[in-house]
């Protein structure tokens, strides 16, 4: 039997770094520290969005989850100099990366968005970046001897190297099948194990659930279609459906007009606003018809389904506004060039 060699790594924590930072040019002059310093952001504001989907809304306002991580904070942790820290939170809000606004006297609330997907036609530096992690957190409680027996089909996800992982399969499995167990050889039928499948699953059964709150059933059914089982592009669309939510907070939010507007709140959470909540289904199903049904062919799928969602919001935002406030003309107009995003070059080939 095949032993898997080296540390075990299980239950230890993690700084993760979003391969985006790495692979998209506009974040490359960030360096490796300023590539920490946004995973450190984004840690944090993890466990605020944990805190608020358990019901604590200490660190969640108008404009979503925030953090308070002051720069000497900051600066203790990654070893570098104040002015250092400050020149690297710089950064982070010119690439739109973070967003800083000032409470009280001394404190700031930050909030973090998500990078901006790595164009599809950069060469990417790191090319192993698409191999799934996520499925080897479901197996955290899946005998060793699973993973060990599974681990070619892990590595197959990589785009390098596909001879030696096949090589390594068949390997596997001739050494497993050459060293039986005592059950296998008493003929007692050993316990099935589960399935790259039943994982992927798991795994999406468990987004449902966490995104329960926010999004409706209808509306992750959607997701679990166009996402085809897999749990990677299940995540994926609902990364992107927050991302573009979050682009239109942070444009709407700009003005000064709309900051602290009552309307504002409740146009942009879907539990209030029923444009976005009931729309988001239909806009799914539009995608869907556009993407893989459409008689033309889109050259970036994942930037027009990106684009489209966005767009899809802004609009459901400026109706509801519209629909359940009264606006003078001047906030009209100013409503309608915040959420008036332009469209990129056509997607159509």
């Amino acid at each position: 039997m095949m032993e898997l060699k080296g540390e075990d790594t299980m239950g230890r924590a993690f700084v993760s770094i979003n391969t985006d930072l790495v692979n998209n040019p506009k974040y490359r002059s960030l360096g490796t520290t300023g590539w920490f310093l946004y995973s450190l952001y984004e840690q944090r504001q993890q466990v605020s969005q944990y805190h608020s989907l358990n019901g604590d809304k200490t660190f969640t306002d108008n404009n979503g989850a925030f953090i308070y991580f002051s720069n000497e904070e900051a600066a203790d942790i990654l070893g570098v100099s104040l002015r250092k820290l400050t020149q690297l939170r710089k950064q982070l809000i010119e690439c739109g990366l973070i967003k800083v606004v000032r409470h009280g006297l001394r404190n700031f609330k930050i909030y973090v968005n998500q990078p901006e997907l790595t164009p599809d036609d950069v060469e990417l530096k790191m090319k192993w970046s698409n191999f799934s992690f996520e499925k080897k957190e479901m197996a955290q409680n899946v005998d060793t001897t699973l993973v060990a027996n599974n681990a070619s089909d892990y590595s197959q996800n990589m785009p390098i190297n596909q001879s030696n992982n096949n090589q390594s399969k068949s390997n596997i499995t001739r050494e497993t099948n050459e060293t039986d167990t005592p059950a296998q050889k008493s003929g007692v039928q050993p316990v099935s194990q589960p399935t790259e499948q039943d994982l992927d699953d798991m795994a999406i059964k468990s987004l449902e659930e966490k995104v329960a709150p926010v999004l409706t059933k209808s509306t992750f059914g959607r997701i679990k279609t166009l996402s085809q089982g897999s749990y990677s592009k299940a995540k994926w669309f609902v990364d992107t459906i927050f991302k573009a939510k979050s682009q239109v907070e942070s444009k709407l939010l700009s003005s000064d007009t709309w900051l602290y507007s009552p309307a504002s709140k409740d146009a942009t959470r879907f539990e209030t606003n029923e444009l976005l909540s009931k729309g988001l289904e239909s806009a799914l199903l539009q995608i869907a018809e556009h993407v893989y049904r459409g008689k033309e062919t889109i050259r970036n799928a994942s930037s027009f389904i990106y684009v489209y969602i966005r767009n899809f919001m802004a609009s459901a935002v400026r109706n509801y506004i519209k629909d359940n406030y009264e606006l003078v003309e001047d906030d009209e107009i100013e409503l309608n060039m915040l959420m008036n995003f332009k469209t990129p070059a056509a997607f159509v080939a």
